[in-house]
């Protein structure tokens, strides 16, 4: 595929991302025949070009968050309006540490979408200069040990989690069911993408947040590993 088919940060803005939030709620709805997605009536560009997404969804209790579901691609198999609805089903109905979403929390789920770059693979002639040359804030991470082996975090969790780089590879080895200090292992494939995220403001809200990774702030005190 040539690089020009596939979308770029740069391209993206505010209305594309109420776009993509649309896309995605609706394709959670449509599950429980309360709407209805035809992403033929999406005729944006930019939105039929090939893309890389994730999604997540985020459950509202008090002043509290968390995860409800996170799944996506990271290869451009499809188109961004085609990818964006296929992770948000997966992530309502298909993410494996979550039961399926049920059509009464509907009301307290916060819709976030991730435009991703291509991964490139991090080659550093010293293993140990690794966390030197990750950004926190700015990097997402994947590691891969042959075939059977992957995790990926997103840019967006080390900072809410408070996490240096050293601590990012070590969270993405353990997502990878792999040892914390896998990267230090020479067969061990280290890759890095940026993104930008596009956040509902609240459940069904109007107003949809355009957020860089290294705005995102830190969940003090929070130093659970995230799965």
């Amino acid at each position: 595929m040539m690089q020009e088919d596939l979308v770029q940060i740069q391209e993206l803005n505010k209305e594309i991302g109420r776009l993509l939030i649309e896309i995605a709620r609706k394709a959670i709805k449509e599950k429980f025949n309360l709407d209805r997605l035809n992403l033929e009536e999406y005729n944006n560009p930019i939105l039929n070009k090939k893309g890389l997404a994730f999604v997540t969804l985020e459950k509202i209790n008090g002043n509290t968050t968390s995860l409800r579901g996170c799944i996506g691609y990271i290869e451009a198999v499809a188109s961004l309006k085609q990818i964006v609805a296929s992770a948000a089903k997966a992530s309502a109905f298909s993410d494996p540490r979550f039961y399926p979403l049920q059509r009464d929390e509907l009301s307290q789920i916060v819709v976030e979408v991730t435009i991703l770059t291509k991964p490139e693979e991090i080659r550093v002639k010293d293993r140990w200069e690794l966390p030197k040359v990750i950004k926190v804030g700015e990097d997402g991470l994947i590691i891969e040990k042959g075939i059977l082996y992957s995790g990926l975090l997103l840019p967006q969790v080390p900072k809410e989690y408070c996490w240096d780089a050293e601590t990012f590879l070590a969270e993405t080895c353990i997502k990878a069911s792999l040892e914390p200090d896998c990267w230090l292992d020479n067969s061990v494939k280290v890759k890095r993408f940026n993104g930008i995220i596009f956040r509902e403001s609240n459940p069904n809200g109007d107003d949809v947040l355009v957020i860089r990774p290294n705005e995102v702030k830190c969940k003090l005190g929070d130093l659970l590993t995230v799965f």
